[in-house]
């Protein structure tokens, strides 16, 4: 059984048939923001179906409950583009990386307007700030890095891996990158790169199970991955506890079934609990040792949980994908897991991100 969760980026290339009616909404959707009011902002992006360029950007106020659509579109005029994948943000800034675009856009982070971007690049994934003016962003089909100049977005240049690179993250003056697809190597995609910040050099690595999908930092500096399995359930997932220090494994949590596909790895603001999905979501404390047998949220039916949040306030946000045509639905939940509110969003609703 290939692994639907596995197949984010290529289940889009089977939905070419663009279904342009939106459903009628659970609350109805508030005009844009003024110019100057993403406040208390909740952002998803929606990646749209490949190669229709619908992809949109959702915002959503979590103090006021007020939702605004295609809000990229709104402020700018333009479309946001082919499967937009990613966003963070800086101090100023929001960053959207658009896949099948070949772009990274920035835009101001208090009014929504353009600003620049990135062009040139093969499949961008996700960027990652490593100082004041620098960044590096991921591919799914390159052997490399990107680095860029946040300023100009401008390319600055590529830095060797020798695989292909998803998730980046940075402790201390180290870079950790998942190897998680397998395209354009010849080498398994089991792999944490780490890369020197200051001289942009792979200087060491850590094998983990196969397709490593997302990983994140706890409160007592430990590195957790997790890892799918692989494409074609090659072995059973896994969930592994890395020192960052010295790379070693302090503990490998194998998935009873060879056939779930978990990812989504997400930790709360304290750093203390980590969630995750595998059809349901789940959530598991640090100090624990073994995977959670029960879930936190069950998802419903005719529900496809596709992406996961966790905002400063530890409310827990899921994403359903519906059937990747229409327009997907966001769900909110308190730490207790109590559902307070759900609303729509764009196609595909994927990666969240948080604004204080």
């Amino acid at each position: 059984m290939i692994k639907l969760r596995s197949m984010r980026f290529l289940g889009m290339i089977v939905v070419l048939v663009i279904v342009l009616l939106l459903d009628s909404c659970e609350k109805e959707e508030t005009p844009a923001p003024p110019i100057g009011e993403f406040q208390n902002a909740m952002f998803v992006v929606n990646e749209g179906n490949f190669t229709a360029g619908n992809a949109s950007l959702t915002y959503y106020n979590y103090k006021t409950s007020a939702v605004s659509q295609q809000v990229f579109y709104r402020i700018n005029g333009a479309p946001l583009g082919d499967v937009a994948n990613s966003i963070t943000f800086d101090e100023n800034s929001i960053y959207i990386v658009v896949n099948n675009s070949h772009v990274v856009y920035k835009i101001n982070a208090v009014t929504g307007k353009y600003q620049a971007k990135t062009t040139g690049l093969t499949s961008p994934r996700y960027i990652l700030k490593i100082d004041n003016q620098r960044a590096l962003v991921s591919d799914l089909y390159e052997n490399n890095l990107t680095l860029i100049n946040t300023e100009n977005m401008e390319i600055i240049s590529r830095i060797a891996l020798g695989r292909t690179s998803e998730n980046l993250l940075k402790y201390g003056n180290e870079i950790f990158i998942t190897n998680w697809s397998a395209f354009q190597q010849d080498k398994p995609n089991n792999m944490i790169m780490i890369v020197d910040s200051e001289n942009l050099q792979v200087t060491d690595s850590t094998e983990v199970g196969m397709e490593p999908n997302s990983m994140v930092l706890d409160k007592n500096n430990h590195l957790w991955v997790l890892c799918s399995g692989g494409y074609l359930n090659e072995e059973v997932p896994t969930l592994w506890k890395i020192d960052p220090e010295n790379k070693d494994v302090l503990m490998r949590l194998e998935f009873p079934d060879l056939n779930s596909s978990p990812d989504n790895l997400h930790i709360n603001k304290t750093g203390d609990t980590l969630y995750y999905l595998n059809k349901n979501v789940y959530r598991m404390a640090i100090s624990t040792t073994q995977l959670p047998d029960n879930y936190f949220v069950r998802a419903g039916e005719n529900d496809n949980f596709y992406a996961l949040g966790v905002s400063p306030g530890s409310d827990v946000y899921v994403t359903d994908a519906n059937d990747y045509t229409r327009n997907g639905t966001v769900y909110r939940y308190t730490p207790g897991g109590v559902l307070v509110q759900k609303f729509e969003a764009g196609i595909a609703p994927g990666d969240i991100g948080f604004i204080d």
